[in-house]
């Protein structure tokens, strides 16, 4: 008698081994995307903690990555509208906001996905804002974006409940503003 294996045992080895992947890949995507973000975060926070000293020391934040006095290490600089500077890798741009108007005025920090499954997603936090009902010194994970070319264009929490386990709190235009645990970013 020869030693082996049916075609239907090789099958059934074969389907086993097809749905430990189809259940295993969407986990190990959502674990190297949340890897990416801690990183955003890690920078996220470098940032807030130098904005919030450049404000101690001045009586205004910065509008410039420059006057923060710490090292980004991206490129492409740019500036447009409300974004007083920027800095870019190939996967994020770090902006700080300073919108001043008779209707709005505001500063705030924003880490955004330029590319990627999750382009258009990110975080922000406002340092000041003239509405009261925008909290200040909170984080925020945000899918969506004003801008075409970082459209935001899976299903709200996507990003931000299923990667980022935040708590859906608002929708703005067009932004979705999740939450989630704030204790070190002094709210």
């Amino acid at each position: 008698m020869k030693k082996g294996f049916t075609l239907i045992e090789l099958l059934v080895v074969v389907l086993i081994i097809g749905i430990l992947a189809a259940i295993a890949l969407p986990q190990y995507e959502k674990a190297v995307e949340k890897s990416k973000s801690a990183q955003a975060l890690t920078l996220m926070k470098t940032v807030y903690q130098a904005a919030q000293a450049y404000y101690l020391a001045n009586g205004t934040y910065a509008t410039s990555f420059d006057d923060l006095g710490i090292d980004i290490p991206w490129t492409d600089k740019n500036k447009s509208g409300t974004i007083t500077d920027a800095r870019n890798n190939e996967e994020w741009s770090a902006r700080l906001l300073n919108k001043s108007s008779d209707d709005s005025k505001y500063n705030a920090i924003q880490i955004r996905r330029l590319s990627g499954k999750y382009i258009g997603a990110g975080f922000e936090i406002y340092l000041h804002h003239n509405a009261t009902k925008v909290p200040r010194n909170v984080l925020f994970c945000i899918e969506g974006y004003n801008d075409s070319n970082l459209k935001f264009e899976k299903p709200r929490g996507a990003y931000c409940s299923q990667i980022m386990n935040a708590k859906y709190i608002h929708q703005g235009d067009p932004n979705y503003y999740f939450t989630f645990d704030n204790t070190q970013w002094g709210s």
